[in-house]
């Protein structure tokens, strides 16, 4: 069976400290992140059957001072910001060559981040800058040597090749950062040099993603103090129903903290399955199908639940009052295709809104914006029968500041207007 395209949420959480590893001072740590994936969007498996393409990579801003906290001592948390810390992607198979096309499936891609948790000394500021430039450049080039270096029969990443790969990225850091700083500057930084507290490689497969996980995980630093850094990855479907069915499909967690690879999960192991059955979606296919593709303005509000489907079940798995939320709204996604001139129910804005103020306490600031836009809404479709409330939402864009009478916080505007 072929492979599907999947969306992925990777987030880096939280550091916490045992140990600040600096005497009577407090720690200063900063991380340097960077997101990559191999995957079909750019890398294509050839006649030869080797891997041809370049990889994805995604870089984060910032050096001393970017988690936000100059002054951690042991026991505190360090919340990773969303700038540094989260990446949403999706994870596409790897095709292969037409004319082996009925011999084989598809390849499965990988997705993963490379963490760097860093603590500050004398480096300056620009030398450290340009450790972190360091750090991007060596990563790139390093996961383009692993596709040049991959086939068919060949495609897994070895715990030799990771240890290898953190290594020259720790020598590319050290050169970066002598070369940007000037003589004296080197000298004093050589006095007490930035530390290098850990590097760690996360790597997950897309067979072990695919197609609905969530999975936590970690690892532990007993370096320059004591350190644990913490994360988790969401992978749904593109369909915003099927990503919010699958919390009630077996959705479940794995939390990993060992080894060099976040690989490791298996669909056997997925946690614990929901005891509630998952909910038909054929109403809403039919809706798809049939009225949705006479309201054009809709697909604004779609793209929009579509872009945080993996937060909202990220939100749901966490709280059960926020799954059975989600569970009501995909029975109101039945209703609407079911009974299109029946009055909305108040109990489905009251969930509405509840998944929405989740969503508007997320520490990603589109996610934030997003939900403050769709919750200024929901007071304008009260009263409104299921038919309706889709022609209003058809005619009104997601507005950072929008206005419809009688309401500040919505705007109408003509359906040819797109934003």
């Amino acid at each position: 069976m072929a492979r599907k395209v999947i969306r992925i949420n990777l987030e880096l959480d939280h550091i916490h400290c045992y140990d600040e590893g600096d005497g009577w001072g407090s720690a200063e740590p900063y991380l340097w992140t960077v997101f990559f994936k191999v995957d079909g969007g750019t890398v294509q498996l050839t006649e030869s059957l080797s891997l041809s393409g370049t990889p994805t990579t995604h870089n984060t801003p910032g050096s001393h001072g970017n988690l936000g906290d100059t002054d951690v001592d042991a026991g505190d948390n360090v919340t990773i910001p969303a700038s540094i810390g989260e990446w949403e992607t999706y994870l596409k198979p790897i095709p292969v060559p037409a004319s082996f096309s009925s011999l084989l499936g598809d390849v499965g891609g990988v997705v993963g981040v490379v963490a760097i948790l860093m603590e500050e000394d004398n480096v300056t500021d620009d030398g450290a800058d340009a450790g972190h430039a360091a750090v991007n450049s060596s990563v790139r080039d390093a996961l383009q040597q692993i596709v040049d270096t991959r086939s068919l029969t060949n495609q897994d990443v070895s715990e030799e090749e990771i240890s290898g790969f953190t290594g020259v990225i720790e020598s590319k850091i050290k050169d970066a950062i002598v070369a940007q700083q000037n003589a004296f500057e080197n000298f004093w930084s050589w006095l007490n040099p930035d530390d290098t507290i850990g590097v760690k490689v996360f790597v997950f497969k897309h067979d072990d993603l695919d197609p609905a996980v969530t999975q936590n995980f970690s690892h532990r630093w007993k370096n320059e103090g004591d350190w644990e850094l913490f994360g988790h990855i969401t992978s749904t479907p593109l369909c915003p129903a099927k990503a919010l069915n699958a919390l009630f499909e077996g959705i479940g967690g794995k939390s990993d903290s060992s080894g060099a690879s976040a690989s490791a999960t298996s669909k056997a192991n997925l946690g614990e399955k929901c005891m509630e059955p998952s909910v038909d979606l054929e109403p809403m296919r039919r809706f798809r199908d049939g009225d949705y593709r006479t309201m054009p303005g809709l697909e604004r509000w779609f793209r929009l639940a579509e872009r945080h489907a993996g937060r909202i079940v990220g939100l749901a798995l966490t709280d059960p009052d926020l799954r059975a939320s989600a569970r009501k709204m995909l029975e109101w996604g039945n209703l609407i295709a079911h009974q299109p001139e029946a009055v909305l129910a108040k109990e489905h804005v009251e969930h509405a809104e509840r998944l929405l103020t989740a969503l508007s306490k997320h520490r990603n600031r589109h996610a934030r914006i997003d939900a403050r836009r769709a919750l200024s809404i929901l007071s304008a479709i009260k009263g409104k029968t299921h038919r309706e409330a889709m022609a209003f939402l058809a005619g009104t864009a997601p507005a950072r500041h929008p206005t419809v009478e009688g309401n500040t916080c919505a705007r109408i505007l003509p359906n040819n207007k797109r934003t």
